[in-house]
């Protein structure tokens, strides 16, 4: 069920109109047995006599399907209502990162419906058109429309401002997590990491680097037979099986009630409330409009933001003779004539501030804020720069983005290559490119300087939102053979990026490393630490030297340093992943005496490095020192790592004290969005909920961070994760998984020391199967690759995960017929907790936790909690 409260209008019998609607979404977002409300709802209902029979737990914000914003949601519970439902069926709920449109599609009703099936029916659709004809528009309704059918999401690579064809699978790698790995071309990366996944990709803007796109979907279409691609472009990819279909502008037919004219009645009407129809003079001229204009969605759109100061009878008059289409060209060619006519007659009523705002704002990937076109603009300060892009906003020439709470601006790319052009016509196309990257090369110092401490989060939060920026300076620089600028982009991008799995960034490095060492760049050492970062995808040895390269030209005087210990940092991990334990140790130990921020991170890393060679109360010795470090340098990445390293010392001695702190720990990454740390923590504690008795949970955290981990191309912590499910598998009596499994990870470099038990899995699983059997299942292992062995790894534990489902409830390893989250809440209650500590630990409300509390009582048959805990005991829930 789902509940709205608002006002309806009776129709044929039935009620219509937006309230309706929206509690139709509300249901659609629910499964069986579940009864959600909104916010409108809720707040109605805590007002009435009796609401305390029921209880509603928050659900939070959600966005729903064909609903514009988003609505809070609340799921009913009450005696003899399911408590435990899968995650909402709501946009947010979907992976990807497609965006939300900010108006709604308009004169494509038919031709929607026609897309998506021929999405359902092949691998790859290309939208073709002329510029401006909203192929992008359409393109990302039909990936919403799709967004259920694809649970691997539906991912936008926008390449619209990619400035190079060797950027494209950087582009893609990035858009969808994924990074680069060692000595591997990254599309071939891309490839196999989408390998086996359900999802489809937007490749948008395609035509002027059409051959590397077309490269690009051949590789990763012929890697998978589930993924899907759908391109725009104003011509075909030309790949074998692609099918084309022609978005042509929008109807002129019907006049007043044509396509055309309903769009440009639409976004008239968004700057002007008072604009209508009713005189016949003005819908004749709103009718001529677009005519002259084509029927062209951008060309109406811009024309339909000037209503905010024109009539539509004053702007057809200015049109008319502007607009006059010479006869005798082909038709495209006409369109794109004319879509270029209305950018530049646009162009030529602004003042010369407002052209020179414009002009330099061709020149930015992915978007810009005030401070950032200031520094390329050059010769006007912030007030007046934002003064011009206010109006060119509302102009509809920029795009204005304030959603995460400050201003970013976009150009459409037909807008930005008319910009660009007249920038190139001017002859300073390439100084204000040049700007461009020096200004980011200054930024990423600066933000660097801030990263290791509070600023930490605003730090990344800009590597991440500026990426094609940096990646457009990046090349720039590089082609300009300016390898001070591309190094120092390279080199504080990836010191920053790394901690939130932007690998691409690594690559950079590792590109401009050799050009940057012969120029003797100023801040060498930087980029040598920052070059380190490449033992996780995929090259420990090499990032061992690098590491130690850079921690030798710290000392050097023509050089600027880099954060002290930082390099040592690096080094020990590099040192680990190539399998150098005691070396690691080592590293550390110099790391962990050094003062300040070093020490914070050093200990941690001393204490996890104890923990790795066997001296374990040594490194619980050193615990609470290092946790208690972290936080005075509050860099939330540090202080991940602490809470992580932590777990690990107790994971051996007291798995119960290291399952509590790898809880706090995952509360903590949750809260400051450290994501890195995810799949860290849901493997290890994965490992221990064996010794737990929970193999369901065990399952769902070990699938959670493979995911992770090769989305993120994190190779190292991949191999180390694939390692040790081998002995979950072992654990849960799957030996032919297990078996084949530890086949693919004994060909993997640094995977035996990091699973204690690795090495003698072969022997016993030898010994339980026999040879034959052993060697069958091995010879299969062999032959897998890394991400091979991943994909084989998921699809078991999804089976496994649907096996224990199946079973009775009483057969699943929990006493009672409890769940997996009853069973929680009983052990915490047995153990003394209070509610208000049970629902901190489980991340509910009191009320939900006393809620859940009352039921597990009722199910097992007590009333106390005394009794509480002599049944957990009686069934080995607790000691």
């Amino acid at each position: 069920m789902g509940m709205h409260t608002g006002e309806a209008r009776e129709r044929d019998g039935d009620y219509v109109g937006p309230a309706p609607n929206r509690a139709a979404r509300i249901m659609a977002a629910g499964h069986g047995g579940q009864i959600l409300v909104g916010a409108r709802t809720a707040s109605v209902l805590e007002e009435r006599e009796g609401f305390d029979r029921v209880e509603l737990i928050d659900l939070g914000e959600h966005r729903l399907q064909d609903v514009s914003g988003s609505e809070h949601l609340f799921e009913v519970h009450a005696e003899g209502l399911r408590s435990e439902f899968p995650a909402l069926l709501a946009l947010d709920a979907r992976r990807g990162n497609l965006p939300t449109p900010p108006t709604t599609l308009i004169g494509r009703e038919r031709l929607l419906p026609e897309i998506v099936e021929l999405v359902r029916a092949n691998r790859l659709v290309t939208l073709t058109g002329v510029g401006g004809v909203g192929k992008t528009r359409l393109a990302l309704e039909v990936g919403a429309a799709l967004a259920g059918e694809f649970p691997d999401g539906v991912w936008l690579v926008e390449l619209a401002a990619l400035g190079q064809t060797a950027s494209v699978p950087d582009a893609i790698a990035t858009a969808m997590g994924i990074a680069p790995q060692a000595g591997v071309a990254v599309i071939h990366t891309v490839a196999e990491t989408l390998s086996g996944r359900r999802l489809l990709v937007l490749l948008d803007n395609c035509e002027h680097v059409v051959d590397a796109a077309a490269q690009a979907a051949e590789v990763i279409l012929a890697r998978s037979g589930t993924v899907k691609v759908l391109a725009t472009s104003r011509e075909g990819l030309r790949v074998v099986g692609e099918q084309r279909r022609l978005v042509l502008p929008l109807a002129l037919d019907g006049g007043i009630t044509s396509a055309a004219v309903t769009l440009f009645v639409e976004r008239a009407q968004a700057v002007n409330a008072r604009m209508d129809l009713d005189d016949a003079r003005a819908a004749d001229a709103v009718i001529e409009i677009c005519r002259c204009l084509d029927g062209l969605a951008l060309g109406i759109e811009l024309a339909a933001a000037r209503m905010v100061s024109m009539t539509p009878i004053d702007m057809r008059n200015r049109l008319d003779d502007r607009f006059r289409i010479l006869t005798g060209s082909a038709r495209g060619m006409e369109r794109q004539q004319t879509l270029r006519r209305a950018v530049g007659w646009s162009y030529d009523l602004l003042d010369d501030d407002e052209r020179t705002v414009l002009r330099h704002a061709s020149v930015f990937s992915g978007g810009f804020d005030v401070p950032a076109i200031t520094d390329v603009v050059g010769d006007m300060d912030e007030l007046d720069v934002l003064e011009r892009l206010d109006s060119l906003v509302r102009k509809s020439l920029v795009t204005a983005d304030a959603t995460k709470g400050r201003a970013r601006y976009t150009l459409l790319e037909t807008i930005r290559q008319f910009a660009e052009d007249e920038l190139r016509n001017g002859g300073t196309l390439d100084e204000a490119r040049d700007r461009h990257a020096a200004a980011f090369a200054r930024a990423a110092i600066a933000r660097w300087e801030g990263w290791n401490g509070p600023g930490w989060r605003d730090a990344v939060d800009w590597v991440e939102v500026e990426l094609a920026n940096l990646r457009a300076a990046f090349r720039w620089s590089t082609a300009r053979h300016d390898p001070e600028i591309a190094a120092d982009i390279a080199a504080h991008a990836a010191l920053m990026g790394v901690s939130v799995q932007l690998f691409e960034t690594v690559g950079w490095v590792e590109e401009i490393l050799e050009a940057a060492t012969v120029a003797d760049a100023r801040r060498l050492p930087r980029l040598y630490t920052a070059a380190g970062w490449s033992c996780f995808t995929g090259r420990p040895e090499q990032a061992v030297l690098w590491a130690q390269t850079a921690g030798r030209l710290e000392s050097d005087p023509r050089y600027e340093p880099g954060d002290p210990g930082m390099s040592g940092l690096i080094e020990a991990l590099a040192q680990v992943y190539a399998g150098h334990l005691d070396r690691y140790v080592e590293v550390a130990t110099r790391v962990a005496a050094l003062p300040g921020s070093a020490r914070a991170f050093g200990l941690p890393l001393l204490v996890d490095g104890l923990q790795a060679v066997g001296r374990v109360d040594e490194a619980i010795a050193l615990a609470d020192e290092a946790v208690a470090a972290a936080p005075n340098q509050a860099n939330p990445y540090f202080v991940a790592y602490a809470l992580w390293t932590y777990g690990s010392a107790f994971s051996t001695a007291d798995p119960a004290h290291a399952l509590a702190a790898w809880r706090e720990a995952l509360a903590y990454v949750q809260q400051h969005r450290v994501n890195f740390f995810v799949g860290f923590i849901a493997r290890d504690a994965a490992r221990l909920q064996l010794v737990d008795a929970d193999p369901e949970a065990s399952l769902a955290m070990f699938d959670a961070a493979i995911d992770s981990f090769q989305q993120a191309g994190n190779v190292a912590q991949l191999t180390i994760t694939l390692a040790s499910a081998t002995a979950l598998f072992e654990r849960l009596d799957r030996l032919d998984d297990a078996c084949t499994l530890q086949a693919a990870l004994s060909r993997q470099p640094g995977s035996a020391h990091h699973v204690p038990d690795l090495p003698d899995l072969a022997d016993r699983l030898t010994a339980r199967l026999g040879k034959d059997r052993f060697r069958e299942h091995a010879s299969r292992g062999a032959a897998m690759d890394l991400n091979d062995a991943a994909h084989y790894a998921r699809q078991q534990i999804k089976l496994a995960r649907a096996q224990l489902a199946t079973r009775p409830a009483g057969r699943r390893g929990y006493p009672g017929g409890l769940s997996r989250r009853e069973v929680e809440v009983l052990r915490l209650a047995a153990q003394g907790l209070t509610t208000r500590e049970i629902a901190e630990r489980l991340y509910i409300s009191a009320k939900t936790a006393d809620h859940h509390i009352q039921h597990v009582y009722t199910k097992i048959g007590v009333s106390t909690r005394a009794a509480a805990m002599l049944w957990a005991v009686q069934h080995h829930l607790v000691e």
